[in-house]
């Protein structure tokens, strides 16, 4: 608007001049009709510019609508984003809640295939252990069927160790058919010809009677026609059963008799002896044995364990301590009042040099302390006091050398005995774990050998300790004459007032 107020006083002014100089209505008309040119220019511009105004303004309005548009096309964009965005996210929380449970159940399931796995183990050493004391106690039980029930058990046991994983079936299969096969043996009832070995490792063809697992007895065909039976021993260690075809009077015969019966298809058949086998073999049907001394110690040593082998070394070792302590005292000790009164009668002359050459050549406890004596003569008591009690302490150590190592010996072999008693026990309980308890010579057997270890142990504990108290009484003997001694050679040479 401030460019067209311009013009218009730029027009009056323009009109007012002419209008000086000519006609002032022509001057008029003139500015007028400039002034309606100029008015409708303006007109002109003005519409102009309305037109430009309201194209402005409808492009204003257009771009606005068009952001307006825009605006809610983000929007409704904004709004697909945001559900989209939670749809997403409930997916991601649902799914990190299913990854956590499947975590969670892939941990339980490891967990417990971990258990089974644990489980299985534990019963594959559970089988082992007892394929390990089926195999142990082979040796306790009647050896029928011995060479199948150790293969299957040997089987059994390699399966078990098997690095490229234990086969527990057929591990088990096989000790199950151990047992089976034991059963078996502990219910047949026959008589059969078979290879067998006897006396003196002679081997020959014989018929076997076996009733059970409670007797059986083999007859040689033809030859000697020897028979023997099958006993048990009530060992604990080594042998269990053995052959026995020695038996007292016409026991051989009669089980001969009823083999050769059997063999023959005989029934009923008498059997001589007691299939149960309740009856000491000592006292019944097998004839004595002239068995040598060493022998017998031998066999005694064998059945008290390895317990015996302690035992024994205590009571050697406390035997040469005693001899050692015996021999020093004896040597040692000489006749004190003969000695004390030929040390005095030098002492009244004060033949001092003399005294000292005395005591040098026994060589004895008391000896030496008076020669402490004879070394301070020419001091004062005191001294020689002195020195005798440092020559005491010098002597007490060698008087009661090794003694108090004897009395632990004393002490320690009651103990030992009694921890063979234990180790035999336990022995005993295993055996009669498998065997049980039928058999009365398994139990008086058993508990015999536990008791060696406590027999043995006493037996070196008592004499121990009772030459220990000797040696003890001894050495206080010893220590009282020598005190005595000294103080009359002491009160000799130095009276008092």
């Amino acid at each position: 608007m401030k460019p067209v107020h311009l013009s218009l006083m730029g027009i009056l002014l323009a009109a007012g001049a002419l209008a000086a100089k000519d006609d002032p209505l022509a001057l008029k008309r003139k500015a007028l009709e400039d002034m309606q040119r100029e008015l409708a220019s303006l007109e002109n511009l003005k519409a102009e510019k309305l037109e430009g105004l309201e194209k402005k303004e409808a492009e204003r309005w257009d771009l606005r609508y068009r952001a307006a548009a825009h605006a809610k096309e983000n929007e409704e964009k904004a709004r697909s984003l945001e559900e989209k965005y939670g749809r997403l996210a409930s997916d991601l929380t649902r799914a990190e809640e299913e990854l956590v449970k499947a975590h969670n159940e892939a941990k339980d399931k490891s967990d417990e295939a971990a258990a089974i796995q644990q489980g299985w183990d534990g019963f594959n050493a559970a089988l082992k252990r007892a394929v390990d004391g089926g195999a142990e106690n082979l040796s306790l039980d009647v050896p029928v069927a011995l060479e199948d029930r150790t293969l299957r058990l040997s089987k059994a046991s390699e399966l078990l160790a098997a690095k490229a994983g234990a086969n527990t079936q057929d591990a088990m299969t096989a000790f199950l058919d151990v047992s089976l096969l034991r059963v078996d043996q502990s219910l047949k009832q026959s008589v059969d010809s078979r290879q067998a070995v006897f006396s003196g490792g002679r081997p020959a063809e014989a018929w076997r009677l076996q009733l059970g697992t409670v007797f059986v007895g083999e007859l040689e065909k033809g030859g000697k026609g020897e028979s023997q039976i099958l006993l048990r021993t009530g060992n604990l260690q080594g042998q269990t059963f053995v052959w026995r075809n020695d038996l007292a009077g016409d026991y051989n015969q009669l089980l001969a008799a009823a083999i050769s019966g059997a063999s023959q298809g005989k029934s009923p058949l008498a059997l001589p002896l007691d299939v149960l086998q309740y009856k000491s073999l000592g006292s019944g049907f097998v004839k004595s044995e002239q068995v040598s001394p060493g022998a017998r110690f031998a066999a005694w040593f064998k059945s008290g364990g390895v317990t015996l082998y302690p035992l024994f070394a205590v009571g050697i070792l406390s035997l040469l301590m005693i001899l050692e302590r015996l021999v020093y005292f004896a040597r040692k000790n000489t006749n004190g009042k003969a000695f004390t009164a030929r040390f005095l009668e030098l002492a009244d002359r004060r033949r001092w040099q003399e005294a000292r050459d005395l005591c040098a050549k026994s060589g004895s406890a008391l000896a030496r302390t008076l020669g402490a004596v004879a070394e301070k003569a020419e001091h004062s008591r005191e001294a020689a006091e002195k020195a005798v009690r440092e020559a005491m302490l010098r002597e007490i150590p060698a008087l009661e050398k090794r003694l108090p190592l004897l009395a632990a010996m004393g002490a320690a072999a009651p103990l030992l005995g009694l921890l063979g008693t234990v180790s035999g026990l336990v022995t005993l309980f295993k055996v009669l774990n498998q065997l049980g308890a039928n058999d009365p010579k398994v139990l008086a057997g058993g508990i015999s050998e536990a008791l060696i270890n406590t027999e043995t142990g006493l037996a070196i504990a008592i004499p121990v300790l009772l030459i220990h108290g000797f040696l003890n009484e001894k050495l206080d003997t010893i220590n009282a004459s020598i005190s005595s001694s000294v103080m009359e050679v002491l009160n000799r040479v130095w009276p008092k007032d």
